[in-house]
């Protein structure tokens, strides 16, 4: 995963208050950075960078272009990885259970997302590094796309979801419940499973005072945790009669990590909304 830049010289994780900087390195370790875990500070960079590929699997078409890695050197021949980054914040609203917002209707499955909003905390300098970051790779894409792109606003929250269920390709052909009773307990996937298939469970974890990342149970997050949490970006083409052809960018969450717990965030006073 790549983090981003503020500059050339400065990644924007550097410009959180010390406390809150000392955790994000601690979550990454002490080691060098790869070229590919540095995010770009420039177009002409970003170019050298990331490429932008169309995907030929995916049957949305207007979901099909994916911005990855040029160069990965230990990766495998022939395979493509898509760009994922490293966005901290302090957190705000979030559904990230199992099934997320879905009712447990059948009609509402398509809608049915896990979801978590982050934001600045009060930290101007940090945030808008990040923000301006993820529109670079907004222009770049629509540079290369040569397609109008409606880019992230400046503001003090970004909002990132992931998709409950996928669409199976054929018919699942067995009424066995899919998942356990401790994964359905009350038994609402058993309705959906023979056409809907759930994504596997959001990871969740904790940076420990040992500097060890271990598994945590979602009902322990809380509004106002120190996050770093994993991101892709999501490129969707929207054809409008009027407007033609635009470009929106959403943000698939991947992960969560707490690194400072609300209760110390707010005794450390690192965190002002004014």
């Amino acid at each position: 995963m790549s983090f981003l830049a503020a500059s050339e010289n400065t990644m924007a994780f550097e410009l959180w208050p010390a406390p809150m900087k000392k955790e994000i390195q601690r979550l990454q370790g002490d080691y060098d950075y790869a070229s590919w875990e540095l995010f770009p500070s420039s177009l002409r960079d970003m170019a050298d960078w990331a490429d932008v590929y169309q995907d030929p699997e995916r049957k949305d078409k207007s979901r099909d272009r994916i911005l990855i890695y040029k160069h990965i050197p230990d990766g495998e021949p022939g395979t493509v990885y898509p760009v994922a980054l490293r966005l901290q914040g302090l957190l705000r609203e979030f559904r990230v259970e199992r099934f997320g917002n879905w009712t447990g209707q059948e009609a509402d499955v398509t809608r049915a997302v896990q979801h978590v909003t982050i934001s600045s905390g009060g930290h101007a300098k940090a945030w808008e590094a990040t923000i301006d970051s993820l529109n670079l790779a907004c222009e770049y894409v629509s540079r290369r796309l040569h397609l109008p792109m409606q880019g992230i606003p400046q503001k003090k929250e970004l909002y990132l979801q992931r998709r409950a269920f996928i669409k199976r390709d054929k018919p699942r052909g067995s009424k066995t419940p899919a998942l356990s009773a401790t994964q359905d307990p009350e038994g609402k996937y058993l309705r959906i499973q023979e056409h809907w298939s759930a994504v596997r469970p959001l990871t969740i974890a904790d940076l420990t005072s040992a500097g060890k990342i271990l598994p945590m149970d979602a009902v322990l997050l809380t509004e106002g945790d120190f996050v770093d949490v994993g991101a892709e970006l999501d490129f969707v083409l929207s054809r409008q009669r009027n407007k033609g052809t635009t470009l929106k960018c959403f943000l698939t969450c991947t992960h969560i990590v707490r690194m400072i717990p609300a209760g110390y965030v707010e005794k450390m006073k690192l965190v002002s909304f004014r």
